[in-house]
């Protein structure tokens, strides 16, 4: 059932831009490209950094040898038309399969003209199990990270 699927990396660091900047420098030193993140503030000063990388597991060695809290989470990559509407139409088909959404963000792949909606769930199997009963398009790991 799951080919490849998508992870994202997750640093907990302090909410300065020293510290993202630093997360940034590391990746790339390596050649680690980053597809999308979001950073979300946390309470006293501290954040989630939360991003889809071309090579999650050697960022994730990279990031936690160099002293970060860092986390690597499968997620679900979702195709999407990237046109109006086309995020409510995906929704509904992910409303009508039953799942619960933990966290979610997109990424836009311009060269196809596509979309992809991005999302944490408490259990991926499952969750991979209804979508595919109800007819989405989980997309693997090459079409997410642009490989």
């Amino acid at each position: 059932m799951l080919k490849t699927m998508a992870y994202e990396i997750s640093v907990f660091l302090e909410n300065k831009i020293t510290h993202f900047e630093k997360v940034t420098s590391l990746l790339r030193r390596e050649a680690i490209n980053i597809r999308s993140l979001s950073l979300n503030s946390m309470a006293h000063g501290w954040g989630v950094l939360k991003m889809l990388v071309d090579q999650p597991k050697k960022a994730y060695q990279l990031l936690a040898d160099n002293g970060n809290t860092v986390s690597l989470q499968e997620v679900i990559a979702l195709e999407m038309k990237d046109e109006a509407g086309a995020l409510d139409e995906l929704l509904f088909k992910v409303f009508r399969s039953g799942i619960h959404i933990e966290n979610a963000y997109t990424r836009l792949i311009t060269e196809q003209n596509m979309a992809v909606l991005l999302l944490e769930v408490p259990d991926v199997l499952e969750a991979v199990r209804r979508l595919e009963i109800n007819h989405v398009k989980i997309l693997d790991n090459k079409v997410v990270y642009g490989k």
